[in-house]
């Protein structure tokens, strides 16, 4: 057993468990008229069905298969149409089945299938076991064939609608044709075009729509046959190719999985299962279904029986088994729905399988029925999940293209007054962010607490220079009393002395003052810009002219800020301070200095480096005392009004200035072309959320009109 396959819990069950949980399940539907031929023991045949020259695997518009219970087909007058009760049981059939895949079709029409998934059936399997002879037995449409290499190319979606009075007729869609279908030969062709002639794939959709009496209600995706090794022109990583296809479609929780695989091969070792079982592990959305039982090897038979049972390799949705035509019946132009006839008689006479068709595990048209049900219920249980899916991103793709603006307009007159708009909303949220009201996202901060961070660092610095020029003053009084004393007597203060200490304190100041202008200043241009860009981003020449504005005015605004600060310092060398003021602030840093028995406190210990006297003591407390109360004040003052001059200059006047700039760009009447020109992804950006959202209001607007339905 292979290790794909070993996590799937090996368990015996009984026999027929996993067929009363699908007859449970497709209770409704065997209460309805067959969804496909099948074959009761009394059946009549069309009159024109014997002697059929024509194979309908090379020209299917006649197909027709069985017919049961004596219905007519269309244009045959000789027999009677089916009886009121059969006609109700039809209808209801129509009203509750048909609306459900008709939805998802309608959405899958609309393109939504780019945007989310939606509920589907994909068929996929390895070369040669018998994917193919399965879809056309269930859409009675010969799909191509080959003896090497890949031949489904494209993903091919089949739409097969029941249709009981109305001929067999198909149609065939791609990029943007769409055209009856005549020959099989269509859908190579539209291969062609997708996937370019050879043997190379393609992602985009093949849409192939089968209307037939004898058709089930279905919609299946039909992947490319895994390839393990490139033929011919094949390109050399085809295997791989293919394979990320395939995931791209089974991996989706939205898609059942329809896992083809022969009858002759060891299951453990094919690529399909495996694949499958890598994308659901617990086998919830997986269903087995095994081909060529003509073909096995006798004395086998158990083992298939064992594992369309469920009791080998388990599948939550367990295993059917079918027989379609062989490539020899192809050669012999067996129809398909001889072929039908055959298939049935096959596991009628079968010793060991006739069991299975007994238990409705076997056959085309119970794999049919089968398919609808699980269709079914998969899309009843996955609608609301898609309604909400369908909400959040057309709720999405509408926000994307508010910011993408509106389109460019044509006109001379409109373009002006579509700028107008657009340097007005810009001229307003630069007023917000001069006034701190911006809006700003949950992880973003408002200009104003980014500038006021570096205002905090400010009064950091100031406290730090002060406190140095605190731990100088004991060198300066040694200074005076050895080099600067004259007739003062003991203890006096040299106001030269101390109007130095305070030039040199004030001088230090500056570097820091400048530099946290600049800090500010980069702060509020990043600001601008990216206001700019939120504005005018898709507009590379009026982006770019904003920019240059921002940049000019910056540079003239951030000259005259600096000017402010040099001549705030320049001013702050006058010593001077309001008598009032500072006799208030002098007491209060006597107070604090000095304890209650008038003496220097602990922190006014001086270095023990320096030999000091009374005279020197003395002198050390008047002047601390003096600074002190001067640096105070000079601090408060400083703290606030730097920050002023900052905010004056490059918020205030700078904003103010861009915001006139911006108008001047109005005058230029001649650029109005040059300046609106967009960038071009920012044209085909904007056209694809059009689409976007156009499809995923059609979409909306179809599951309400389901949704009302339902409701009546």
């Amino acid at each position: 057993m292979s290790k794909a396959h070993k996590s799937w819990p090996h368990r015996r069950r009984n026999q027929f468990s996993s067929q009363r949980s699908l007859k449970k399940e497709m209770n409704f539907f065997q209460q309805q008229p067959p969804p496909f031929g099948t074959v009761p023991p009394q059946m009549t045949f069309p009159p024109n069905w014997q002697g059929v020259e024509k194979d309908p695997a090379f020209l299917t518009k006649d197909f027709n298969l069985l017919t049961l219970n004596n219905q007519p087909l269309p244009g045959n007058t000789s027999q009677p149409r089916a009886k009121g009760p059969e006609n109700n049981l039809h209808n209801q059939y129509e009203q509750k089945v048909r609306p459900y895949i008709d939805l998802i079709d309608s959405l899958r029409a609309l393109g939504v299938e780019q945007d989310l998934a939606l509920p589907a059936i994909a068929v996929i399997g390895d070369q040669s076991s018998g994917k193919s002879s399965v879809l056309e037995a269930l859409s009675g449409v010969a799909l191509p064939r080959g003896s090497a290499g890949i031949v489904t190319r494209c993903p091919l979606v089949l739409k097969l609608k029941k249709q009981p009075y109305k001929a067999w007729a198909g149609r065939i869609s791609y990029q943007n044709t769409e055209i009856e279908l005549q020959d099989p030969g269509q859908v190579e062709k539209a291969q062609n075009v997708m996937a370019g002639n050879g043997l190379g794939i393609s992602h985009e959709l093949i849409s192939l729509e089968i209307t037939s009496p004898e058709v089930p209600d279905l919609t299946i995706i039909d992947l490319p046959g895994i390839a393990r090794v490139a033929v011919g022109n094949q390109p050399r990583d085809i295997g791989l190719q293919i394979k990320a296809l395939i995931k791209r479609y089974i991996q989706r929780q939205q898609t059942i999985n329809l896992v083809v695989v022969p009858c002759n091969v060891d299951i453990a070792t094919t690529e399909a299962l495996s694949m499958a079982h890598e994308v659901d592990p617990e086998g919830d959305r997986t269903i087995g279904i095994l081909t060529k039982p003509d073909l096995m090897d006798r004395g086998t038979e158990k083992s298939i029986i064992n594992v369309v049972r469920n009791l080998t390799y388990p599948l939550k949705k367990g295993y059917m088994i079918v027989k379609c035509r062989g490539q020899q019946e192809i050669i012999n132009r067996l129809s398909l729905a001889e072929a039908t006839k055959k298939e049935i008689t096959f596991f009628q006479t079968h010793p060991c399988f006739r069991v299975l068709l007994e238990e409705g595990s076997a056959t085309v048209p119970r794999l049919a029925e089968r398919l609808t049900a699980e269709l079914i219920t998969h899309i009843q249980k996955s609608l609301p999940l898609l309604e909400e899916q369908i909400r959040e991103s057309h709720q999405k793709a509408t926000e994307e293209l508010r910011r993408c603006g509106a389109d460019i307009p044509s006109q001379d007159a409109d373009k002006m007054f579509f700028l107008i708009e657009k340097i007005k909303m810009f001229n307003q949220d630069i007023e917000k962010l001069i006034e701190g009201e911006e809006v700003v996202r949950e992880n973003e901060t408002r200009l104003y607490n980014k500038i006021r961070e570096d205002f905090k660092n400010w009064i950091g610095i100031l406290a730090t220079n002060t406190q140095k020029v605190k731990n100088i003053i004991h060198e300066e009084v040694e200074k005076y009393e050895k080099q600067y004393r004259g007739k003062e007597l003991l203890g006096f203060v040299n106001y030269k002395t101390f109007e130095t200490i305070v030039h040199q304190y004030i001088q230090h100041l500056v570097e820091p003052a400048l530099s946290m202008l600049q800090k500010a200043v980069e702060i509020i241009r990043q600001a601008f810009v990216n206001m700019a860009k939120k504005h005018f981003g898709e507009f590379f020449n009026l982006n770019h002219t904003v920019q240059s504005k921002i940049e000019d005015i910056k540079v003239r605004h951030t000259e005259k800020a600096e000017n402010m600060i040099q001549l705030q310092f320049r001013m702050e060398q006058i010593v001077f301070c309001q008598d009032q003021i500072y006799s208030v602030v002098v007491k209060k840093v006597r107070e604090e200095i000095f304890n209650p028995l008038g003496k220097p406190s602990q922190n006014m210990k001086l270095n023990s480096h320096f030999p000091i006297n009374e005279s020197s003591v003395s002198s050390f407390n008047e002047i601390g005392v003096h600074l002190n109360a001067y640096f105070s004040e000079t601090s408060t003052r400083l703290a606030n009004q730097i920050p002023f001059i900052i905010q004056y200059f490059m918020l205030r006047e700078n904003g103010d200035s861009l915001q006139k700039a911006m108008m001047q760009i109005l005058q230029e009447k001649n650029r109005y072309s040059w300046l609106l020109q967009e960038q071009s992804e920012t044209a085909t950006k904007r056209r694809m959320l059009k689409e976007r959202i156009y499809r995923l209001t059609q979409a909306r607007h179809a599951l309400c009109q389901f949704s009302s339905k339902e409701i009546h």
